[in-house]
């Protein structure tokens, strides 16, 4: 990491940066490194610094305000609400300033000996983002994890969109291959090749969402940041979406529509790839 002397806490520590994909369990991972006792995890999830660094006065800014208004009209004791209240505040100050970036760990990270943020977000970062980020912490650590492309685009449409039936939410597909806000999360080839083209391999390590709730996946995690294991809590899940089943005929018509994301990673992966990503395969193999 380049630090000028004014960072000491942050000195011979692993920094690492997760960047999605949304719907994949980040949530998740960021609770249990929350629980880590080597690992400070930023208080504030999704930071969203990265790629908004000249837009400040409006997104993320406006949406911190609002959270921070709202907390503070609330009395909670709970250490950690406090600890997010101030995180907000830092994070409003911060603007687009590296350093006051660099600081907020550097206030933070005591005995850990990694620390980081995950905003799903930055999946979308371009190439120049990353390599900035690169030019500030040569040694950063990439963790991206990815959940079957179907299952992921439904819970985000699920998460994010209201509908009252099963009919009316199924009505919303056709419109999320339109939406930017889709269409960026969706898209692991060029996440992929972005971040493969930035960092060394040593540096990124990618996690199946389907994989990812068992002591071997978090102790690949941990192994990857240099930390020691630690027990995870796989029976409670976060940012649950509301649960409506996927008609087969609709399951079959997106995963046509995303094959290219199935096949990319399988090849990438050599085919060692979660079982029901295969399965979507070979359901659409057989259609043809």
């Amino acid at each position: 990491m380049i630090l000028n002397g004014s960072f000491p806490q942050l000195v011979n520590k692993t920094m690492f940066l997760g960047v999605g994909a949304q719907k994949s369990g980040t949530t998740w991972l960021s609770n249990y490194l929350a629980g880590h006792p080597e690992v400070y995890m930023s208080a504030l999830k999704e930071m969203h610094f990265w790629g908004n660094r000249t837009s400040t006065a409006n997104w993320p800014n406006s949406a911190f305000r609002k959270r921070l208004k709202r907390m503070q009209e609330q009395t909670h004791p709970d250490t950690r609400v406090v600890q997010l209240k101030s995180a907000l505040r830092e994070r409003l100050k911060m603007d687009g300033d590296i350093e006051k970036y660099v600081q907020y760990f550097d206030t933070r990270v005591q005995k850990q000996h990694a620390f980081g943020e995950i905003s799903p977000a930055y999946c979308k970062l371009p190439l120049d983002e990353f390599e900035l980020i690169k030019s500030h912490f040569p040694d950063i650590k990439v963790i991206f994890l990815m959940r079957n492309p179907t299952d992921r685009l439904w819970s985000q449409i699920r998460f994010s969109e209201d509908a009252e039936t099963l009919e009316a939410m199924e009505q919303k597909i056709d419109t999320a291959f339109e939406k930017p806000v889709y269409l960026d999360r969706m898209d692991y080839v060029s996440t992929i090749r972005t971040i493969q083209s930035c960092f060394a391999p040593e540096n990124i390590h990618f996690e199946f969402f389907e994989r990812l709730f068992t002591p071997e996946a978090v102790d690949r995690v941990c192994n990857f940041l240099g930390v020691g294991s630690h027990p995870g809590e796989f029976s409670k899940k976060r940012n649950v979406s509301v649960k409506m089943p996927l008609q087969l005929s609709l399951r079959v018509e997106i995963v046509r529509k995303l094959e290219p994301q199935y096949a990319y990673v399988r090849d990438l992966f050599d085919g060692d790839i979660p079982l029901k990503w295969q399965n979507d395969l070979t359901a659409l193999q057989n259609t043809l």
